[in-house]
């Protein structure tokens, strides 16, 4: 499965304390994998996870190692993951099947693959990219490295492949997200195109114009609000009030029938209108 990997790149960012409102583990690690899912529908490249100081409860690692194992292929979450109690209901998250996931039948000359570096033979770094599927890869890396490696050509082994590395940023196909923790002043560092997103904001009516400006950018991050502190409130909080006006700070469900929008919801709700404008933008000649 090749999807052609839309531009700009959209990472989100959530906050720690997202899980605030989960009565337990369980309903914890599902709204987890609502969010993961949401944001392999839509090609989100990465999840930031911030810390904040008004955060009721803080889990963030709890949030980032279930995605993190629900990011990788099955293949490999043996390879890559110890027994861990924080992992106990991962069994709970649903399937991505994002293309590097579920890779079908026999390698072929070309094929992007994800794996894990299990041995070194002396010659070949030997990289686990399947089910008893294996690539030989002519570098030394360190024993657990991650990588993405294209298929160069068979060898005389039917299980093993000649291969070589490719760095995911490189690869013109969607290929699942990356997860990681930070503090909200980095974000804000690390990004110049941001929109803010929470009921409080300018009705996107408003601010469509905006939007569609943004989907002209190489990278966008969207950063959400938590169950109990909407973004605007958080800024200020940290600090960082100005942002609210540097940013477009927008309202992607007005006129919602509900009291509050859960993260997860929103997460479908504003990638969804994103997504309508990035592919527009595309598609345009």
């Amino acid at each position: 499965m090749r999807v052609a990997r839309f531009k700009p790149i959209i990472d989100i960012a959530v906050p720690s304390d997202v899980l605030a409102e989960s009565p337990d583990d369980r309903e914890a690690v599902r709204k987890i994998g609502y969010i993961g899912r949401g944001a392999a529908i839509f090609q989100v490249s990465k999840i930031l996870i911030y810390r904040h100081r008004l955060a009721e409860r803080d889990r963030a690692d709890f949030i980032l190692k279930n995605l993190q194992y629900l990011s990788t292929p099955p293949y490999l979450r043996k390879d890559l993951f110890k027994l861990d109690k924080d992992l106990r209901y991962a069994g709970l998250l649903p399937p991505l099947k994002t293309p590097n996931h579920a890779p079908e039948g026999i390698p072929q000359r070309g094929e992007f693959r994800e794996g894990v570096v299990v041995r070194w033979d002396g010659y070949y770094s030997i990289v686990k990219i399947g089910d008893g599927v294996y690539a030989k890869v002519p570098k030394p890396m360190p024993l657990g490295t991650r990588v993405v490696v294209q298929v160069d050509a068979p060898t005389s082994r039917e299980d093993t492949y000649r291969a070589h590395v490719v760095p995911r940023d490189k690869l013109n196909i969607y290929w699942g997200f990356d997860a990681e923790v930070t503090s909200l002043g980095e974000l804000f560092r690390r990004y110049d195109a941001v929109i803010l997103t929470g009921k409080e904001g300018v009705d996107i009516k408003e601010a469509i114009n905006d939007l569609r400006s943004y989907m002209g950018r190489d990278r966008v991050l969207v950063v959400f609000g938590s169950p109990y502190h909407g973004i605007d409130e958080i800024l200020r909080a940290e600090g960082l009030g100005e942002f609210l006006s540097k940013y477009p700070f927008v309202n992607f469900i007005p006129g919602q029938g509900v009291e509050s929008v859960r993260t997860e919801e929103a997460v479908i709700a504003v990638l969804s209108i994103l997504n309508l404008l990035r592919y527009l933008r595309n598609s345009t000649p």
